[in-house]
């Protein structure tokens, strides 16, 4: 009798644990913060003061790091903020993949 119950309880489990999988794997790939700027001068990037500014403008609070990520594109970079709000973020400015 456990053995049946055992069993079924382990079936649930497996339904339930496949059926979030998808979920999980989308929800890793959004990208909630993320801020769109283009140079004004085409021969020069983008500075971290500027990126920087724009970021505080959209996102009040304090920011922990800015990070380049070159290889999703040539201006892209990563920010780190703590908000006022107490909420951390991860804002991708001028990334484009």
């Amino acid at each position: 009798m456990h053995l049946q119950s055992n069993l079924r309880w382990c079936a649930v489990f497996l339904a339930l644990s496949t059926s979030l999988a998808p979920t999980i794997s989308i929800a890793e790939t959004h990208v909630p913060y993320k801020i769109q700027m283009t140079r004004t001068q085409p021969d020069q990037p983008l500075r971290k003061s500027t990126i920087m500014g724009k970021v505080k403008d959209m996102y009040p609070g304090r920011i922990l790091s800015i990070e380049p990520q070159s290889d999703r594109g040539p201006d892209c970079h990563v920010v780190k903020l703590m908000g006022d709000d107490g909420e951390f973020r991860i804002i991708h400015v001028a990334c484009t993949k």
